[in-house]
């Protein structure tokens, strides 16, 4: 994933998370789920660190945004089986995968505001990539 585009999307999130006056934690892995960048706002909970981390690398090697992992495994029984016996999977809303020139390159999480506000400030920052 190119560095470029890391940091456009750590900037995309702080500048919404600004706008939006809530302080969060937001991470960036790659496709193999290894951090490439991890940002925390001033006031941000230290448990958003790791859960922006988990949310990016749940999205990244499931290739699906956690809120659909999290309705997925809502209607399969075995699947949220599946998903509690693996402590690096998360399914709150805010992880999303990142697409780039059609595949997906790696994982944003964001951590620290509502789950409705965290998803929101992920899918902003990932407006106009590719």
């Amino acid at each position: 994933m190119p560095q470029e585009l890391i940091d456009k999307l750590i900037q995309a999130a702080l500048e919404e998370a600004q706008r939006q006056q809530i302080p969060i934690t937001v991470s960036i892995v790659d496709s193999g789920g290894h951090l490439q960048a991890l940002m925390r706002m001033e006031e941000c909970s230290y448990f958003a660190i790791d859960m922006s981390r988990k949310k990016a690398v749940s999205s990244s090697q499931l290739k699906q945004p956690t809120h659909v992992l999290s309705e997925i495994a809502q209607k399969f029984p075995i699947i949220q089986a599946s998903f509690n016996a693996n402590p690096e999977i998360v399914l709150l809303p805010g992880g999303l995968p990142i697409l780039f020139q059609g595949k997906v390159v790696g994982g944003i999480g964001v951590a620290g505001g509502d789950f409705n506000q965290d998803r929101e400030i992920a899918e902003k920052a990932l407006l106009g990539v590719d």
